[in-house]
């Protein structure tokens, strides 16, 4: 922002050290530096916000800076260089790689440009002639403008740096989809029954309804967990945004969004695998979910991209812009939590409806072994129920038995009458008889 011939050394400097940087890089995640136009941003403040939304961090030139070095290097006023540069870092947006790569990254570029124009000034002081009127006085300099003329002061614009903070958002989720596991499990063997009885739309929405229930208890408990973790110090230390009832409402929905569309995936393979299978539910959902709530995206390989569609990087995201303030995606995040739940649900009112079909056709027992397998039972036999038909059975018996005949046996029994009448609601009202003789 200085827009001086030390601004301009010092970009110069830092660019070329980024060209050649950029030629040598074995890995594609290596930093890299791009010139941002001082026209469009007026403050230090408004600096902090672009790099707060938008970047990962950020070398500040201040204004004034070579003004007050001239002064500096001509008339010995104190001069401190760390103001000459601002070194501004985003931890908000994803703490392990700012901490893995980019904040040594602004470190190291601010401390070579830094000692590398101390040189170039030296160079040329040394260089001049003793009777050059030149600009700077060696003996009435400040030493610090002579020797360290740059320096900077590094300052973290979303703070995001309590104990946990790598894996605070990932953890809640997997401990509760660690509660939710024996829950599915629970209602996949005693809901057998209900297959029968009750109708599939029916049986969706109660498990749905079931699935919100328990994913907003353990939303709650996670979000109860983390405020607890806080302490008192939380707000007196630059751990992160303290924590109001609007962030404690906003922390609690992400969660529960989180660890219900997660459930949605676990309850759709549950109901589908048979048992020995159902650990690869887990694999498919938490490797993945590892991975997109730690890794940031500009991190990832083009093919890996679709990992930002994963419950957890979603809500990741959220808890830390939330706790935060950084690099704020809400909409994009929320809209993707909400077409995930839309979807599974949709999903597993089919899922249902199809093992539905598979119990009372014999194909899968209640335990979800298929029937090819050898630890298959036959399921008992259900008889499907006829929606609108009510059947009413009413049995009257007349036995009659008469005394022994002279020329017969003791005892001799007459034809029994046995009348069975059957009424259909559904019909006229007229019974239907049907008489049985037997000896």
């Amino acid at each position: 922002m200085d827009h001086s011939k030390v601004s301009n050394d010092l970009v110069g400097i830092i660019l070329e050290k980024n060209e050649r940087e950029r030629d040598r890089a074995v890995s594609p995640w290596v930093p890299q530096w791009k010139m941002f136009a001082h026209r469009r941003v007026h403050s230090l403040d408004e600096c902090k916000e672009h790099v707060r939304k938008h970047e990962w961090g950020a070398i500040v030139i201040n204004k004034g800076l070579q003004t007050r070095l001239q002064r500096a290097l001509q008339q010995n006023v104190g001069y401190d260089s760390r103001q000459a540069l601002t070194v501004l870092v985003s931890t908000g947006r994803n703490p392990i790689p700012v901490s893995r790569y980019f904040q040594p990254a602004l470190d190291a570029m601010a401390q070579y440009a830094s000692h590398q124009y101390a040189q170039r000034q030296l160079t040329t002081l040394t260089q001049q002639p003793i009777n050059d009127n030149r600009n700077i006085s060696i003996d009435n300099a400040d030493p610090a403008a002579l020797i360290t003329p740059i320096w900077y002061t590094a300052i973290d614009v979303s703070p995001y740096s309590f104990g946990i903070a790598p894996i605070a958002p990932l953890f809640a989720v997997f401990v509760s989809l660690a509660c939710t596991l024996a829950t599915q499990i629970l209602i996949k063997l005693s809901s057998v029954e209900l297959y029968d009885v009750v109708n599939h739309h029916q049986l969706a929405v109660a498990f749905h309804l079931l699935m919100f229930i328990w994913s907003s208890v353990l939303g709650l408990y996670s979000t109860l967990a983390f405020l607890a973790f806080r302490g008192p110090s939380y707000s007196s230390q630059h751990l992160g945004l303290p924590i109001t009832g609007a962030r404690f409402l906003a922390i609690f929905v992400t969660f529960d969004a989180a660890i219900l569309a997660s459930s949605q995936w676990i309850f759709f393979w549950i109901t589908i695998l048979p048992p020995d299978l159902v650990p690869l539910s887990l694999i498919s959902l938490m490797v993945p979910s590892s991975a997109s709530s730690s890794v940031s995206l500009d991190m990832v390989p083009n093919g890996l991209r679709w990992i930002a569609a994963i419950p957890a990087h979603n809500s990741a995201m959220l808890f830390r812009t939330i706790t935060s303030g950084a690099y704020p995606k809400v909409a994009l995040n929320v809209g993707i939590l909400v077409a995930e739940i839309s979807f599974m649900f949709l999903v597993n009112l089919v899922i249902i409806m199809v093992r539905q079909d598979w119990l009372i056709s014999g194909f899968v027992d209640a335990a979800g072994w298929y029937r090819s397998s050898i630890f298959y039972k036959q399921p008992p036999k259900y008889v499907a129920r006829s929606e609108g038909l009510s059947r009413t059975t009413t049995t009257s018996t007349n036995v009659s038995l008469s005394t022994a005949l002279e020329e017969g046996p003791d005892i001799n029994e007459t034809p029994s009458r046995h009348t069975i009448n059957i009424m259909d609601d559904s019909e006229t009202p007229e019974g239907m008889q049907f008489t049985l003789y037997g000896i």
